[in-house]
This record gives C-alpha cells, structure tokens and sequence, in this order.
C-alpha cells in the first residue's frame, strides 16, 4: 500500500526537474498524477515515462493565465477525479539586480512564480473546500528567506510564496486543508545545467562555485526535494499548515 493510493495529485511544471521527480514519487506511492507545463515537446516525453510508473495525464498550459490555471484543474478532475493534492511548482529564473529588470522580465518572474500558485490554489481550493479535506505545497526557495544580491524579483517572488501559503493555511484552517511551503536550495536541473553553460566556468567550475557558500558542500537532488513535498502532502504532516520546510544544505541556516 503506498502513501497516496487512491489519491489524486497535480504539480504544475511536472516536465522537468523538481517537478518531475514529485511526480514519479507520487507515482510510486499509488498518486494518479497530473503534470502541467508549457512546452509541449518536453511534456509529452514526461508524460510517457511516467506512464511507465503510473496513471498519469498531461495537461499543458501557462499558469500565469487564469483560463489556463482554471483548465488545468478542471481536466485533472474530469479524468482523473477531484483533487487531493496540489503542487505549486511550475517557476523561472531570471538572475539580474532590480535597477536592470525591464518592466516585461519583472512581470514575467511574478506571473509565473507568484501569479501562478495564487491562480492555480484558487480553481482547485473550491473542490477542497466541498471535501473537507486537501493538501496544497508551494514550491517556494531558500531565496525566499535570505536575499541574494542579482536576484531581488527572484527572492521577491519566492518570498511572496510563502506569505502566500501561510495566509491560505490560515483561511483554511477549518476546511480540512493544508497549505505549506517547501524551500530548496541549489538544486541539480536542468536549469543549473542551462546556468552553467552561460557562466562560462563548465559545469564541474560552476557547480563548484555554486556550492562553497553550502555547509554540506553539494546541491540537493530533486529526488530530495520530492521527498520533503511528499512529507508535506501526506498525513505524516497532519498537524503542519503555515508552514515552511527548508531543505538546502543547511545555507539558510548562516
């Protein structure tokens, strides 16, 4: 018997990374899955090694848009059932200092990493809200807690995610929902990949610098991170809401 049998789990950004990994962990623990993301190519190549796992449906969209958060939650239900469990993980990066960011790139972090969990918690909370019962885990990031100069929008965003969630717990409190967030710290994705080749050190270079200001000197594995939202979204965390669990090596902790 897995952890989430019967259980119906939707993580938007499930394509790649993070994402990706909570998905398949879902998976492994009898979650029927739903992954959301915007690019259609890499979407449909999660889809189908995921479906090597488990059940699992595709659902591509932006969650910065209203109409496509609102569908993304209503096909979740159509085919796989009301949802139990929502992960809030779909996010970008943009690494500037604030007096650079034009006003589209500004907008863009915001829509996506705050916007969206905010759109996305509002369509699927209704059906929650009639069960009495859910978990909600927005995928905030250590760079939510501690500032990072060349990342304020970045930091701003995340840092909104968990004022966010906490404000959520707060609401539901009584309705038999959980909101929590969860904050990583450097982590081994794609995107870490992407941000090594424009730093121009190589990845063993870039890694290395990444991870110096670390105590355990390493970056976690999504499979890491997947485990801690898991936590979260399960009834081993019953008593946790409003809450944020930070799982970064211990670099918050300075």
């Amino acid at each position: 018997m897995g952890r989430f049998d019967g259980k119906v789990v939707l993580v938007t950004g499930g394509s790649t990374g993070i994402g990706y990994a909570t998905a398949k962990a879902f998976l492994e623990e009898g979650a029927e899955v739903a992954i959301s993301g915007r690019d259609a190519d890499r979407l449909g190549k999660a889809e189908k090694a995921l479906r090597r796992v488990g059940r699992v449906l595709a659902v591509r969209g932006d969650v910065s848009k209203a109409r496509d958060a609102r569908r993304m939650v209503a096909e979740t239900r159509r085919v796989l059932g009301p949802i139990d469990v929502l992960v809030n993980n779909a996010g970008i990066y943009i690494e500037k200092p604030a007096v650079a960011f034009t006003e589209r790139e500004y907008d863009a972090v915001m829509d996506i990493n705050l916007k969206g969990a905010w759109l996305c918690s509002k369509y699927a909370l209704p059906g929650m809200v009639r069960r009495k019962r859910g978990a909600i885990v927005l995928v905030s990031s250590d760079s939510g807690l501690v500032g990072t100069a060349g990342s304020s929008v970045y930091c701003a965003s995340k840092a909104g995610m968990i004022l966010l969630a906490r404000c959520m717990a707060l609401e539901h409190a009584t309705d038999g929902i959980r909101v929590n967030s969860i904050c990583p710290g450097e982590v081994v994705t794609p995107m870490m990949e992407r941000d090594a080749v424009r730093s121009g050190r190589g990845f063993e270079g870039y890694y290395k610098w990444l991870t110096a200001p670390i105590p355990m000197r390493r970056a976690g594995r999504p499979e890491e991170i997947a485990r801690a939202i898991l936590f979260l979204a399960s009834d081993e965390a019953s008593f946790m809401t409003g809450a944020e669990l930070v799982v970064d090596g211990g670099y918050s902790a300075k």
